[in-house]
């Protein structure tokens, strides 16, 4: 499949799962529903770098961080994946990718994989609250033409904060959430940290672009066995000025915060 040749849909477990390529390197598929705007999905890519980089590693080294650095867009079709094995030790391993399309490096990442020790110490991470409970919600539609094609492959109930674009003074959105089609694992997690609109959108007046730039994921716990489950999520606007916005989000499930993430948002409005 070239960079853009058409597919037939595919869900989110499919095509977050890399294929072996050539010289050691791993290759990303995905078609033209997992675009958001002129990039692929980014949840789908890192979730893609995190499965290549987990073959690196022993198996009980979990993944703890996540970090990217997005310095291109990833067109739909086909890209690839260089991982290495930067260093190894008794109870953690750090890995490093780069993804790739048409020669252009589009996007760095990092990874801390580490075993479970225990420890005196703990602290337990609390989401914080919604608007409305599930019921409340509304299950929002699939738009097509109004949101990124991606979104067909997610459920949204929006239970927290206004709609992007509204000229909101509400720094703050979430709600609950899960993928379209059954997924597990640390890479659904991933997906499903990332398909929420970045939490400064609501402030715009008006239709605006926003890009991002960097992006980290922290998983606290092992998800959830269930590959319907329904997860709670709160984005937070951290700060915003100068054309950037930084955003932490959480992501829990049955009250028990399985992952944040925190990225980097240029903004265009």
């Amino acid at each position: 499949m070239s960079t853009t040749e058409a597919s037939e849909p595919t869900d989110f477990a499919t095509a977050a799962t890399p294929s072996r390529g050539v010289d050691g390197e791993w290759q990303l598929s995905a078609g033209p529903d997992w675009a958001q705007g002129r990039t692929l999905f980014g949840g789908l890519v890192a979730a893609n770098v995190a499965s290549a980089m987990t073959k690196l590693v022993e198996p009980d080294l979990r993944l703890r961080t996540l970090s990217l650095v997005m310095a291109g867009p990833i067109n739909p079709g086909t890209a690839q994946i260089q991982t290495t094995l930067d260093r190894t030790g008794s109870a953690t391993a750090f890995t490093a990718a780069t993804v790739s399309q048409a020669g252009s490096v589009r996007t760095r990442a990092q990874a801390v994989f580490a075993r479970t020790r225990d420890s005196a110490i703990e602290v337990i991470p609390q989401m914080g609250a919604l608007d409305n409970t599930f019921d409340e919600s509304p299950l929002l539609p699939y738009l097509e033409g109004i949101v990124p094609v991606c979104m067909q492959h997610f459920e949204i109930r929006w239970g927290l904060g206004d709609f992007p674009f509204s000229g909101s003074q509400r720094t703050s959105l979430g709600g609950y959430c899960r993928h379209q089609e059954p997924a597990l694992g640390i890479e659904a997690v991933i997906g499903l940290l990332d398909c929420w609109p970045p939490a400064v959108l609501p402030m715009a007046a008006g239709p605006a672009a926003a890009s991002t730039v960097s992006w980290t994921a922290h998983i606290l716990r092992e998800p959830p066995a269930d590959p319907t489950a329904w997860y709670s999520f709160r984005y937070d606007t951290i700060a915003a000025e100068q054309g950037y916005a930084t955003i932490v989000g959480t992501l829990s499930h049955d009250g028990d915060v399985v992952a944040w993430t925190e990225q980097l948002v240029a903004v265009y409005a």
